[in-house]
């Protein structure tokens, strides 16, 4: 059996990508909200639902409470872009004296 990734990855850059423009905010990645003139792809539509579970399940982006299709992207998915966010504010904190 092979893994089709076509249908996969268009998701997967269009919410990761949504979500690191918009860092820290939290954004809404819904099918609604990343393809509105796209309502009746319901094969799209349950790829981009799977592709959302796939990416909180790899720890990749957490889910904003309060909305139902806000998400952020977490530390794990941060480092997708070359970012380290633990030492970025580990470098930030060397400048902090703790008593």
């Amino acid at each position: 059996m092979d893994v089709q990734f076509q249908k996969f990855d268009v998701s997967a850059v269009k919410i990761l990508t949504s979500l690191m423009e918009n860092f820290p905010a939290s954004t809404k990645i819904g099918y609604a909200d990343l393809y509105p003139e796209e309502q009746d792809n319901s094969e799209k539509r349950e790829a981009h639902i799977g592709v959302i579970a796939f990416l909180r399940h790899e720890n990749l982006i957490a889910h904003e409470m309060g909305s139902a299709s806000s998400f952020i992207l977490t530390s794990n998915g941060l480092t997708l872009f070359g970012r380290d966010v633990k030492n970025h504010l580990a470098s930030l904190l060397q400048q902090y004296e703790v008593d």
